[in-house]
């Protein structure tokens, strides 16, 4: 019963079944009038159905809902049809979930037909119930997507908050941009990228939550960033797709609370190039210490987030600096934070993040050596961990380079005298 001649057909039918029926039924049907005039809708029997009865007047009451809400859009005043749509809804829903409804249901049908009705019959009718009253939103939210948004966001707000089972729902969200996953899917192959991004965008302003849609637009930001990359000034020229992109897939990841599969994959790999943009356009062992604290620590939580969301991301080809480069953007914080003059507590919280990364680099391990060893009050704990990370770049034969080599020269000299403890 989702479309105007259905209900139309439907009106007819009650106003048959209304004869030798309650008052009130009575009253609500004969507002429906007769014959070719049969409406499924009067602001009559809207009243007389609202007053309550059960769910055979919830039925008829949704009905009732449902086509003046077509009514009213097909008039152009969608302001005025959403609140029935979602009355409508929400008693279709109602009834989607009340078995002692479906079993009157099937004893109706019986009666009706005169014949038996499999049991499995009434159940396919139920199931497919939601599919059948969404779909609608579905080809109207598509239809008003690009001329009026608001209007196509309205009808997924709809479906979102109809109060059918979760899977219905996602099913549906799912069925909108099917077509359009397509689509994108062969512009990415294609090299189509800033097309691919204003579609999908166009489409997440209309359902921002959708899971679908927000991984796509990841993984299609992801393809073109790691061609980008390799061109001079790439770090400014994806800055503002990588901000944006972050922006449009929020909703999702705040809707899904916990991403998983695919989804936190390609979170993670956006993550990073956020991460990284901030480390190479605002970071820096020069940046003013105020400024650098500041950068280090929104690069640093980028970097350890997309760590988090895919354990696996630094054995990925194009990764695998991951952990490096977090160490040493969190060693460079608690370098900030001490160059301050803050506590060191404070330098601490910072020193401890870089410590815990399994392959910080020969400049990460230097960057935390020279913390330990500028503390306010240095343990000998400190000193013992600031040996063993000298020692881890002095072994490292890819720590051969004249910078790295100065620097640390520099350590040495301070655990071997600057603290007055022997170099061992």
């Amino acid at each position: 019963m989702t479309d105007r001649a259905t209900l139309r057909a439907f009106a007819a039918r009650l106003r048959e079944h209304g004869v030798g029926e309650d008052t009130v039924d009575g009253d609500a049907y004969a507002s429906l009038g007769s014959g070719g005039d049969a409406q499924p809708w009067s602001a009559r029997a809207e009243e007389l159905w609202t007053s309550g009865g059960g769910s055979w007047r919830t039925h008829h009451l949704a009905v009732a809902l449902h086509a003046r809400a077509y009514d009213l859009e097909a008039a152009g005043d969608p302001e005025a049809a959403f609140p029935y749509w979602k009355r409508a809804l929400a008693h279709w829903a109602e009834l989607y979930h009340d078995s002692a409804f479906w079993d009157r249901m099937h004893e109706h049908l019986e009666a009706v037909g005169g014949t038996e009705v499999p049991a499995a019959t009434v159940q396919e009718v139920r199931e497919r119930l939601p599919r059948d009253l969404l779909a609608p939103h579905l080809t109207l939210a598509a239809e008003h997507r690009l001329h009026d948004p608001l209007r196509a966001r309205a009808h997924v707000d709809l479906v979102r908050e109809s109060g059918f089972p979760r899977s219905a729902v996602l099913g549906a969200r799912a069925d909108l941009v099917r077509e359009v996953l397509a689509e994108a899917s062969r512009d990415v192959e294609e090299g189509r990228f800033d097309e691919v991004v204003e579609l999908l965008a166009s489409w997440l302003a209309v359902d921002p939550g959708n899971l679908g849609l927000a991984r796509a637009l990841l993984y299609a930001a992801r393809r073109h960033i790691e061609i980008v990359v390799a061109a001079p000034g790439w770090a400014r020229k994806i800055e503002p797709l990588v901000e944006r992109v972050a922006r449009l897939v929020l909703p999702a990841w705040d809707e899904v609370g916990t991403p998983e599969g695919s989804f936190a994959v390609e979170l993670a790999r956006h993550e990073y190039w956020r991460g990284i943009v901030v480390r190479e356009l605002e970071s820096g062992p020069a940046t003013e210490p105020a400024a650098l604290e500041q950068a280090t620590l929104r690069s640093g939580r980028h970097l350890l987030r997309a760590l988090e969301l895919d354990r696996d991301l630094a054995v990925k080809n194009m990764y695998r600096d991951v952990e490096q480069l977090a160490a040493e953007e969190w060693a460079l914080a608690a370098t900030a934070r001490q160059r301050q003059g803050l506590p060191d507590g404070h330098v601490r919280d910072a020193l401890r993040r870089a410590l815990a990364m399994s392959a910080p680099g020969p400049w990460g391990r230097l960057f935390m050596a020279r913390v330990l060893i500028n503390l306010h009050t240095v343990r000998p704990d400190d000193l013992a961990t600031a040996r063993r990370l000298a020692d881890e770049v002095a072994a490292d034969p890819e720590a051969n380079q004249p910078d790295i080599v100065n620097a640390l020269r520099g350590v040495v000299l301070s655990l071997a005298s600057a603290r007055g403890s022997e170099w061992s």
